[in-house]
């Protein structure tokens, strides 16, 4: 929104309205900035992140012209609404999918336990890895050709837009550590089942059927789980 009859002297403010003006990357930022924080914000980190204004400009702006401004940013107190996740999106006429039929190949879930760890904001860059035309492969090819631009592409994004991707990626997600951390619990136990075998097997104890069909039991377990 232009505010060129407010602002006067201090030139044109395109400040959005709503979330539908925001996109992918100032969404990702705005995010970062809110993240461990309480309440309580300082106006001009968020006028920074916003406007495409200096920190000069912002801190030279009369708090009267401020006031008017901030009326049009309380979308910002609201949560956006994410809509259906989806695993597709369409930009300018190409289908982007996640394929979420097949296990993750090992250089995706590199590239994608790399971004987690680097900044779990970016789901630019997730989406770049994992959200592709049909039959693309992500190699190194793609990663040296392909990946910054495509990141790029998604950063342009109108975020109302790409929330229910991003929806469905972070579901997926949450499933698959839950099944890891079921699979690590299932691997403990056996480990432990094991040991206790070994130690009972040393003392003489007669209890190594009982504890071998809980061992079959969880091996059990653990198949299904790979299989999931």
């Amino acid at each position: 929104m232009k505010n060129e009859d407010i602002i006067k002297d201090f030139g044109s403010w395109n400040v959005p309205t709503s979330w539908n003006d925001i996109t992918l990357k100032i969404y990702e930022e705005i995010e970062r900035y809110y993240e461990g924080k309480d309440e309580k914000f300082d106006v001009r980190d968020v006028l920074n992140i916003l406007t495409d204004k200096t920190e000069d400009e912002i801190n030279a702006l009369p708090a009267e012209f401020l006031d008017v401004i901030l009326t049009h940013l309380v979308f910002l107190a609201t949560t956006p609404e994410v809509g259906e996740p989806t695993n597709k999106i369409v930009i300018d006429g190409e289908e982007y999918s996640i394929n979420f039929m097949e296990k993750l190949k090992l250089g995706e879930y590199v590239a994608i336990d790399n971004v987690l760890k680097a900044d779990k904001h970016d789901y630019a860059s997730m989406l770049a890895i994992l959200c592709r035309k049909k039959d693309e492969i992500y190699d190194s090819k793609f990663e040296a050709e392909v990946f910054e631009k495509r990141k790029e592409m998604f950063e342009k994004q109108p975020v109302m837009k790409i929330l229910p991707i991003i929806s469905f990626f972070l579901n997926l997600y949450i499933a698959s550590e839950r099944l890891s951390h079921m699979y690590s619990a299932v691997e403990e136990g056996i480990s432990h089942i094991q040991q206790n075998i070994e130690s009972l097997e040393k003392i003489g104890v007669f209890k190594k059927l009982s504890l071998n069909w809980q061992m079959k039991k969880l091996k059990k377990s653990l198949r299904s789980i790979k299989s999931t």
